[in-house]
């Protein structure tokens, strides 16, 4: 399993995209963390979603993820240590992009930030692995957070950016409704990492 995490983390750190992906989402992060925290963190969130879905996305996108599989015959260690890396990233991202937010004496909302974001990546990495398409799984994204969650939802708790925001601010009850909604994409997504990946 230590292997696989290993190649997973080196895969990920060493191909431009992956670095492309992170040094964006967290300068839009930090750019919006000189003016609010809450927005610092709800762009962190969003970011450490969008580096999972651009990472994990690359095995599918360079047909590389039938190599890996060829490699890693149990899938499920693959699943897991793209979750891994996504959540090591998503860490990574939120801690550099958060300086601004630390450095304004928000030391609390910046460590619960920190401390929330890999599970946002690992809710990202779960989300690619049933939709597989980068583009349209972060197109829905967008619409969703626009549509579903900021003008019918109005950003209330329920809904997992929201509630990952709330979770960022140290509401329990935002964090549990986060992780029941990361739960909920377990099974579609180690259904979905058996299914035939040469025709991806």
């Amino acid at each position: 399993m230590i292997a696989v995490i290993r190649s997973e983390m080196y895969r990920s750190v060493s191909i431009m995209s992956s670095w492309l992906a992170l040094i964006g989402f967290a300068f839009m992060a930090a750019l919006v963390g000189w003016f609010s925290k809450e927005a610092w963190s709800l762009f962190a969130g969003v970011g450490a979603f969008g580096v999972a879905v651009t990472v994990t996305a690359q095995h599918y996108q360079h047909r590389t993820m039938v190599l890996v599989l060829l490699n890693h015959p149990h899938r499920w260690r693959v699943l897991i240590s793209q979750c891994v890396s996504a959540a090591v990233l998503g860490v990574v991202l939120a801690a550099v992009s958060g300086l601004a937010v630390l450095l304004g004496e928000s030391a609390a909302h910046y460590r619960s930030t920190v401390l929330v974001a890999p599970v946002m990546a690992v809710f990202g990495t779960l989300c690619t692995v049933v939709v597989r398409h980068p583009m349209w799984l972060l197109g829905g994204v967008f619409a969703w957070l626009l549509f579903a969650e900021g003008l019918i939802n109005g950003m209330a708790i329920g809904l997992p950016f929201a509630s990952f925001a709330m979770a960022s601010a140290g509401n329990v009850k935002a964090l549990l409704i986060l992780l029941a909604w990361t739960a909920a994409a377990i099974p579609p997504a180690v259904w979905s990492v058996y299914r035939d990946v040469s025709s991806d």
